[in-house]
């Protein structure tokens, strides 16, 4: 069994974040508004109008919080464009403080203050600038995922379970900007595949039953001949963890609490195991994770496979005898400005596959997203259709 302890998740709660996220993108906004308007050509008017609109634009994450929480039916349209702008106040961050570099370098080696970043051309033609590229970076992330289908070598793989195809979903994020027919036709997509196995490596929601329950309704045409395999993420704890496990469960999905099923596959048994999220280690007696659990009863001789989460543990999971874990969580770093600090805190396991001593490890980048911010640069939405082979 993990040790909470040991893990980085001693902060407190969701609202916490809130309130620190609110606060650094406030302070954000002010270093953009300070560095576009303050010494700028621009009429006094349109300097405060600017500052302004920039401020809005780094509270959109807090309106969209109130959304979410707040209403009884959630508007995907006032969600969306909030997400917009969340997005391109987050890329004029980006690409303000990469000019800034290279400008005060440049300024540093011909000793000369470069004057153009006063004139309003250059300051509407980079606002401008930004909303090309911020369109691009949504399109990307708001798309019907692409069906990327790859072999998973494992190690010590047997033979009967050679060939058996398992699509993998992770990060969904229903709730936060995507909605039924997104994701209805991502479900007819998935069914086309023909898999022997689906499993959704956590993050499928992000609100709560009463408020999405006909967004997630498509969810329950998935098919598979072994059916349809859920583990818990973060998220599910952020919007009632336990009615959506009871309504899965409705829906004939299995859902791992901590436990492991028995599976046939040529028949070949072996085992699908599933672990709460460390999650839980923030609500103490609420589904909190336990690996000695979730591995009962199993031996270093079964074939197992592992959904969790968070990808972080899997040095720990490959020393359990574990041979295949599946996870998410990280959305491949999401925007490769985030790249080193995803890949610190997931303990390096970001994006893609690992070979971790004789365990399989792949961690998907999310077939959806959080819609807070819906941009994606240098990564991709995906549903990975994973063939087994050996190695």
């Amino acid at each position: 069994m993990y040790d909470p302890n040991t893990l980085e998740h001693k902060t407190s709660r969701n609202r916490l974040f809130f309130i620190l996220c609110t606060s650094i993108m406030l302070s954000t906004g002010l270093y953009v508004s300070f560095r576009l308007f303050l010494f700028s050509y621009l009429p006094i008017f349109i300097k405060i109008l600017g500052t302004i609109f920039i401020i809005l634009l780094s509270q959109c994450m807090f309106g969209m919080r109130y959304i979410v929480s707040f209403t009884p039916h959630m508007s995907y349209t006032a969600l969306k464009f909030c997400g917009y702008c969340s997005a391109y106040f987050m890329t004029l961050v980006s690409l303000l403080f990469l000019h800034d570099i290279f400008y005060a370098l440049a300024c540093f080696y011909y000793q000369t203050i470069f004057s153009y970043i006063f004139y309003p051309s250059f300051i509407i033609s980079f606002l401008f600038f930004t909303l090309i590229i911020t369109i691009f970076g949504a399109w990307s992330a708001l798309k019907i995922p692409y069906i990327y289908r790859r072999k998973l070598i494992v190690k010590n793989l047997p033979t009967e379970l050679k060939g058996m195809k398992i699509i993998h979903l992770s990060d969904l994020h229903i709730g936060s900007t995507f909605d039924e027919k997104w994701l209805a036709k991502l479900v007819d997509k998935i069914n086309a595949e023909d898999a022997d196995l689906i499993v959704v490596s956590g993050d499928l929601v992000d609100a709560t039953p009463n408020k999405i329950e006909k967004d997630v309704e498509p969810l329950r045409q998935l098919k598979s001949r072994l059916g349809v395999h859920i583990c818990l993420g973060n998220h599910e704890y952020f919007c009632g963890a336990i009615p959506w496990i009871e309504k899965w469960k409705s829906w004939g999905f299995f859902v791992y609490i901590n436990e492991n099923k028995k599976f046939f596959h040529n028949n070949f048994p072996f085992y699908i195991a599933g672990s709460a999220d460390f999650e839980g280690y923030k609500f103490p007696g609420l589904l909190t994770p336990d690996l000695d659990k979730t591995l009962k009863d199993l031996n270093e001789n079964d074939f197992i496979i592992l959904l969790q989460h968070q990808p972080k543990m899997a040095k720990i999971n490959a020393k359990l005898g574990i041979n295949i874990q599946l996870s998410g969580h990280t959305h491949g770093g999401q925007y490769f400005f985030l790249f080193p600090i995803v890949h610190i805190l997931n303990r390096g396991f970001r994006n893609g596959f690992y070979q971790v001593d004789n365990m399989s490890l792949y961690v998907s980048p999310g077939s959806g997203l959080w819609g807070y911010v819906p941009l994606r640069f240098g990564t991709r939405s995906e549903v990975i259709v994973h063939t087994l082979d050996n190695a």
